[in-house]
């Protein structure tokens, strides 16, 4: 069956290398020159960030804000490219979840309603801040959002989905996932004697505003993957 509203099949190629058996994509300058051919790359947030870029951001270790302390590792995050077969078939590109420290953090990976995270990269044992960010969500929903940020999805989906999963692909590092977890302070309404369902508290967004405030207190810019225009303006309600 054929997927709706795609690119044709030969502008999917034009961003992929052929190994002699499928289409994958390229990486790195030579997938953001093929993007650049296809579509228009006039500013940062529109452009993925490449290796070079992370070597640039400040490391976690220096970050030294206290707050830090209460984000937990939860575990690793990895891309997989876009694929496509010599029929034609197309397999997009994916973020998948994966190492986790134990069940214990893959359950809240899973289930806690309301988190704040970070991302950051390790390169040659420098661990480099991407990404401060938050979902009243769950965190598997979240990446669930990031993974809308294909490239069929170029001009539909969030910048943030497309800035994150295309950087990835660009890039083929690995990202640290931490959170730190709110769900303890999610909360029910009561009104006319019966109970909502439990939502998720705003604290995530407060914790995202304050570490963002302190970074670029501290480093003098936003990380490198924060693409909203100040650091309390969030897409839809994830970030």
């Amino acid at each position: 069956m054929a997927q709706k509203n795609s690119m044709p099949i030969e502008s999917f190629k034009k961003l992929c290398d052929f190994n002699g058996t499928v289409y994958e994509s390229k990486k790195g300058n030579e997938y953001i020159k093929a993007l650049s051919k296809i579509f228009e790359l006039n500013n940062t947030n529109d452009k993925p960030f490449t290796k070079e870029d992370i070597l640039k951001q400040p490391k976690l270790k220096d970050f030294t804000f206290d707050g830090v302390k209460d984000f937990e590792y939860i575990c690793k995050l990895k891309v997989k490219p876009l694929n496509i077969t010599k029929e034609g078939k197309r397999k997009n590109e994916k973020l998948q979840a994966y190492d986790f420290v134990s069940e214990r953090e893959k359950g809240i990976f899973n289930g806690a309603l309301g988190v704040a995270y970070i991302f950051t990269c390790t390169i040659e044992d420098n661990e480099y801040i991407i990404k401060i960010g938050n979902t009243r969500t769950t965190f598997k929903k979240r990446l669930g959002s990031y993974n809308c940020g294909v490239v069929n999805n170029w001009r539909t989906a969030s910048t943030t989905n497309i800035k994150i999963l295309q950087s990835m692909v660009t890039t083929r590092e690995e990202l640290n996932l931490y959170l730190y977890d709110c769900s303890a302070d999610k909360v029910s309404i009561e009104w006319r004697g019966i109970k909502s369902v439990p939502f998720a508290t705003p604290k995530t967004l407060a914790v995202e505003d304050i570490m963002i405030k302190q970074f670029r207190k501290q480093f003098g810019k936003k990380p490198l993957a924060n693409v909203q225009a100040n650091a309390t303006e969030v897409e839809e309600v994830n970030t």
